[in-house]
Parts: structure tokens; sequence; C-alpha cells
């Protein structure tokens, strides 16, 4: 049976959509965020669900401890009525705080009984309520497999969760990945540069952070030299200072080979999405980006189903509206400062 889906890029409809199927579950409510945050967006998925505790629904929870401002005695009355509280990876050793606390997750993802889930880019945090976000809402039976995804970090919260405890997981014509931080693996990289590599006629990227790794911008140059058009769109400015200043080392050859790149200015962009030749789509919470790609706990969703496609290339379409191209002649006349800053930073790009 095909899955029903609905595309949400405003953070208000969102929540409001997240909200109503909250207080609507009947058995089990399994939400996991990395940033959580004591606002007025927290407090309203908290009241909701503590609501659905009292009725006896069965509540997982699941933070990252560095990600999100709020702490366990946040949701103590929740707790007292049954629910479970999870910290990913509480932060104890600052000795080691570039390695194994440096490696976060950056999941996003809420499961509603055993039949609606939401998977994408979307935090729980009033912050960014006004950004344009990419999240997919589905219903059916592709809901036990993200269940899966989500009880294989759930069990493993607090160890070091290897490949084979969270590997992929399958579901008809659609692969929920479960990245894990990697030197080796690399998985949606991989995926990433696969499809690439595969493509015949387009590409189409969204990504709120831009340092793309050697792997990535050779294969999308040897796409352009195919006869591939490569678009990718980035924020005007994200809300990282530090890594739109390293970004700019990458654009002006990027652009030489062929990419057209576009800045989005009406709104913070914090979606992460590509399609490839009308024929896969890639979604979730992985950016493009040495820190995601390499140092953090990621759920992307990947598929190729016609109408999801046709739906993504409409968001797609109109996220483009609000750019403005990028300007070659513009960016080489960048100051030496900026220049100087950039080489800086680039050294070191893995912590940012």
């Amino acid at each position: 049976m095909k899955e029903q889906f609905q595309i949400i890029s405003k953070p208000r409809e969102l929540y409001d959509e997240m909200i109503k199927d909250i207080l609507n579950a009947k058995k089990q409510i399994f939400l996991e965020t990395y940033i959580y945050e004591d606002d007025q967006v927290g407090v309203r998925f908290r009241e909701a669900l503590l609501k659905k505790a009292k009725q006896g629904v069965k509540i997982k929870l699941l933070l990252d401890a560095w990600g999100s401002s709020v702490k366990k005695h946040y949701f103590e009355e929740l707790i007292a009525n049954g629910a479970e509280v999870k910290l990913f990876r509480e932060i104890k050793y600052l000795i080691r705080i570039f390695s194994k606390n440096h490696e976060r997750s950056h999941r996003k993802l809420l499961i509603i009984d055993n039949n609606i889930v939401y998977v994408g880019s979307a935090n729980i945090t009033y912050r960014y309520i006004d950004s344009r976000e990419l999240v997919i809402r589905l219903i059916g039976d592709i809901t036990n497999s993200f269940i899966k995804s989500f009880q294989r970090v759930w069990n493993n919260h607090s160890d070091h969760i290897t490949h084979k405890k969270l590997k992929s997981i399958f579901h008809e014509e659609f692969e929920i990945i479960n990245d894990i931080p990697s030197y080796y693996w690399r998985i949606t990289e991989s995926k990433y540069v696969k499809l690439i590599k595969n493509a015949k006629k387009s590409i189409l990227i969204e990504t709120p952070y831009f340092i793309p790794s050697t792997r990535i911008r050779k294969v999308l140059g040897k796409a352009v030299k195919r006869g591939v058009k490569v678009n990718i769109i980035i924020p005007y400015n994200s809300n990282v200072a530090v890594v739109d200043t390293l970004r700019n080392r990458y654009l002006g050859n990027l652009y030489k080979n062929g990419i057209k790149l576009f800045y989005y200015k009406p709104t913070l962009l914090h979606s992460k999405l590509m399609i490839v030749d009308d024929d896969f789509f890639l979604l979730g919470s992985s950016n493009l980006d040495y820190r995601s790609l390499l140092y953090l706990y990621e759920i992307n969703f990947l598929g190729k189903d016609k109408r999801i496609i046709k739906s993504l290339k409409e968001y797609f379409n109109e996220t483009i509206k609000g750019t403005i191209p990028f300007d070659y002649g513009e960016w080489r006349k960048r100051s030496s400062f900026k220049r100087i800053l950039e080489m800086i930073l680039y050294r070191v790009r893995h912590y940012l």
C-alpha cells in the first residue's frame, strides 16, 4: 500500500500538526530531537505530552544533551506520570569534549502509535519559528520501520552505537539511513556520492551548512562534465557565521566548474534535500558539512516514490523563487582578511 504523505516547510504549521497528532495518540508517542528548548514551543509540547501520559499513553522522549537546553527535571511531572525521558550522551568529561562528547545525536523524529511518523530538519524550538524547514509526515506501515530506528538509538543512547547496531532499514522502495560518527563508514556521504555518480540529467540540493567534502566536490564536478545540471541552494546568511565564512572558500571553484549556486534570502533556510533525475530523493537531518557527515548520529529518508518526488520538486521550485544567484565577481573581490580567515577556519573545519 502506498504511504500517505505531507510535505511541511513552515514550523508554525508543523508544530500544529504534531501537537494535533500527539493529542490524538492512542498507544505510544516517541519523540527524538537535537534541540528542545524551554520556550512557548517547548512548553506546548510538554503540556500535550503530559496530557497523554495522564491518559496512559506510552511516551519515550530522547533529547541530545548538548543541543537541548532543557534537562530531565524540566519533565519532572511528565516522568511522574509514567513517561520515560533520556538524554543522549550526557557530557561528563570535559577533557573529551572533542572526541566522544563531540559525537552528538542530530536526529529529528516523531512517531505516533504505529501509524504516523515525522522525519526531517526541524527541532523543537521557537527560536527558528520562521525558518524554512523540510519535514515529511508519513502515514502507513513504514512507521514500524522508523520505530525500529528509534528503538536502536534509545537502547544504546549512552554507548558507542556501531554500524551493526544502527544499520539502514529498508521498507519496500524506501531506505531509512541511520548514520553514525565514523571516518570509515560515512554512510550518508556515501549515499550522496553514489546518487551523484549515477545522475544523468539533474541534481537539486538544499542545505543550510555547506562545507562539502573532497569526495562530494569531485563527483559534483564530474557530474557537470557529463552534462548533468547541478543547482544548489544555500542560505544567504545561516545562523552560524563561521560556517558561512568557511563555505566561501569553496564557492568560486564550484561555480567555475559549472555548478549553479543560489542564496536564499527571505528567512533562515534549514532544509536538507537532494533530488536526482526525478528518480530519487534524500531528505532528513544531515547537512552537507564535515561535522554532520563525520561526527553526528543522523537519520535520513531515501526513496524513489514519484508522488513524493513531484511534491519535493514543487518545494524546491518554491524555494528557488526566494533566491539570488551567486555572484562570482563579488566573490573574487572579497578582502584579504576574509581569505585569511577562510584559510584558518579550513584547518579546523571538522569541528565547526
